[in-house]
This record gives C-alpha cells, structure tokens and sequence, in this order.
C-alpha cells in the first residue's frame, strides 16, 4: 500500500496553490468586469444616431404669399371742358351703376365759353376768306414766293377751323348733358378730385370707379427661386380670411417683377417676383386679404433622404452612412462620410442623384456632433 504525504510541508504548498489560482481567477475575473463596465461607460458617451434608408418618392414644392385682392381695372372719368363744378353727388366708397351721375357743372359759364368759341370760329372764317382773296391777287400778278406762303396759310388756317369746330362740339354736347359727369362703368368709387364752387384740377381724373365687370386681381411676391414651380395658366387657390378661410380658385395671369418705389426697393426686387392672379368670385368685394397657395408634385426620385441628412463642407455634399464591424465585446458602429450629387428638394426631402445604395443606413441626425470615422450608437 502507497503511502501519502501529508507533511506540514505539503500542506503549505497545496495551500498556496490554491490561493494564486483563486487571485488570478478573481483579477480575471475583474479584469471581464472592469471591461465590460467600461465599454458600458463608453456607450454611454458615444453619439446617438438616428438613421433612414433611401427611398424612392416624389418632392412637393410648395408656394405661398400673402396679398390684397384688387378690382382688376379702374376706369378713369373726365370731361374735355373746364367747368367749374356745381355738385358733388357721390363719395368715395360709394357703389355707382354704369350710366349714373356722378358730378354735375355750372352751364352758365360752359354757354358764354361756346359762344366765345362759336365767335372765335366765325373770325376764322373771315380770316381764311381774306387770304383766299389774296392767294388770288398773288397768283394774278405772278408773285409765286407770296403765293406758296398764302397757300400754307391757308392749309394752317384749315386745321385752326377744324380744332374749333371740334371744340364747338364738344360744348353742345356737354350742354346738352346738362354738364355732368357719368360714370360709364358700374362699380365703387376710389377717388374723386371735384369740389363744389372750382373747377377740376388738371391732369387727373375728375373721377375713378372700379369696373366690376373686369373682375377681381389677387398680387403678392414670391422668392425667385420658387419662380420656376408657378407657370401663367396654372390654377391656384387663395385662401380668403374674411370669408371663413373660403379657398378662392384663380388663374395665374402674370409673373414679373414687383413695382418698387425707390432704388433700394429695385436692387432688392431681383430676388422676388410678383404673380397676378385672376379671380372671378361673386363673394369678392375687394380689399381682402389673402394668402396664395400652390402645391406642384414633381417626377418620382429614385432615392429620397431627409435635408437634415444632407451636409455640406468645402468638397462638396454628403452624407454620413452607418457601418457596422465586429468588435471584441460585440458589433460596433461607425459614421463613415460619403459624397454625394443631389438633385431637387423640397422643404424636408431632398433627391440624391447618387453616392448611396437603396440598403444603406443613412445618418440623420445625433446627440452630437460627429465626424468621418467617430463610433456612433443607435438611438433606442
């Protein structure tokens, strides 16, 4: 039979066996914690990312702007006679039918100036007989430098009869109007330059009504840079406050740049442009307010991300795609740049000509900012 050693010796020595294999356990086993406790900590710093992948769609641009509805055309009222006036019987704001009396003048003064004009007409008659007779003398004696200047005379002296006759007429026929102004338009007087006991003032018209007939215009500006998604034709929609937010539909008639008052509104009217819209609606009474609406869909985009995706340095644009490799304690993502061409965009989608892959994870946004290369986390 083997004896055993069970020496003091052999004792000690076991025992210390035992004891380093249970230190290096432990650091092992603390070194597993420490590690996994630290790639915790570190997840825990990295960015968080949220991400989407490139799909197919269609870009909508839309185009709006707000502006007042006006009557499309005013019609100017005005009499060639200056006579003073006699009445005023309507007000600005006043609604006129078309064929009404809107000023009346003082005859008396219009009756004397006709018969000035009538005697004015009468010496001109005299006067071309008398140069008749002496065209007649010129030619007898042969004098034929007097002759050709008593023709010219006379030919001027013609067109003097026929300024008069003119004006003649048009004084019998206000006279027989009884020397009023009617408005030849139905519609709302904008503006009126008559007083009681004067005579008009020159150079504008004594009334202006707005022509119902003409309907109504929609104008506001826009950015040029939405100019090419609105085309004259198109129909469009205002949205009229006043009338519980009634959807007006209209044509675009015109696209052009704005009226500006001053140099500095001219420099920076190259970046708007003015659109005029027709609108036919009887609930319109002019002077509302509105706000233009356009939504034009474009082609279909094979690859469509968000503007927020999308960045921009001095190479160019690209985007940030999610990568994943296999790290010791598991998989690990990554942001890895990749240039790219765009296309169209709209406000939130913006098509990518190329540079992506309809599989790959596209960056969109993070906790914080991130550069090519930086280990990145998913966001929960």
């Amino acid at each position: 039979m083997e004896s055993v050693d069970i020496t003091p010796q052999s004792i000690a020595s076991s025992g210390r066996k035992r004891t380093v294999g249970n230190v290096i356990a432990a650091f092992a086993l603390l070194m597993i914690i420490l590690t996994l406790f630290s790639n915790t900590l570190l997840n825990f710093t990295l960015p968080q990312v949220t991400v989407e992948k490139p799909a197919a769609g269609f870009l909508s641009h839309e185009v709006s702007g707000t502006g007042t509805v006006e009557v499309a055309e005013i019609a100017d009222m005005n009499l060639d006679t200056r006579l003073t006036v006699d009445q005023v019987l309507v007000k600005v704001g006043d609604i006129v039918a078309a064929g009404q009396t809107l000023v009346t003048f003082k005859t008396e003064e219009a009756r004397d100036t006709l018969l000035d004009e009538e005697a004015r007409f009468e010496q001109k008659k005299l006067s071309i007989g008398k140069l008749q007779d002496n065209l007649i003398e010129a030619k007898k004696s042969g004098n034929e430098l007097q002759s050709r200047s008593l023709e010219r005379e006379l030919a001027s002296a013609a067109l003097d009869m026929q300024i008069q006759e003119r004006k003649i007429k048009q004084l019998r026929e206000r006279l027989a109007q009884g020397a009023k102004l009617v408005s030849t338009v139905a519609g709302k007087v904008v503006e009126l330059n008559a007083s009681a006991g004067l005579v008009p003032p020159s150079g504008k018209a004594i009334a202006r009504v707005t022509d119902l007939s003409k309907g109504y215009q929609f104008k506001t500006t826009i950015d040029s840079s939405k100019v090419k998604y609105v085309n004259v034709g198109d129909e469009v929609e205002i949205i009229v406050s006043s009338l519980n937010n009634a959807r007006v539909k209209g044509k675009l008639i015109e696209v052009d740049d704005p009226v500006t008052g001053s140099a500095a509104g001219s420099a920076a009217s190259g970046d708007r442009k003015q659109l005029v819209v027709e609108l036919t609606d009887g609930r319109l009474k002019g002077g509302e307010t509105g706000e233009l609406f356009v939504s034009k869909r474009m082609a279909q985009s094979r690859f469509l991300v968000s503007n927020a995706a999308v960045r921009e340095d001095e190479n160019g644009k690209y985007v940030y795609v999610l990568k994943e490799k296999k790290g010791p304690l598991g998989n690990e993502f990554y942001a890895v740049r990749a240039a790219v061409t765009i296309g169209d965009a709209d406000d939130g989608k913006a098509s990518v000509e190329s540079g992506v892959s309809p599989i790959d994870q596209i960056i969109v946004s993070g906790s914080k900012p991130i550069r090519d290369g930086d280990r990145v986390m998913m966001a929960q």
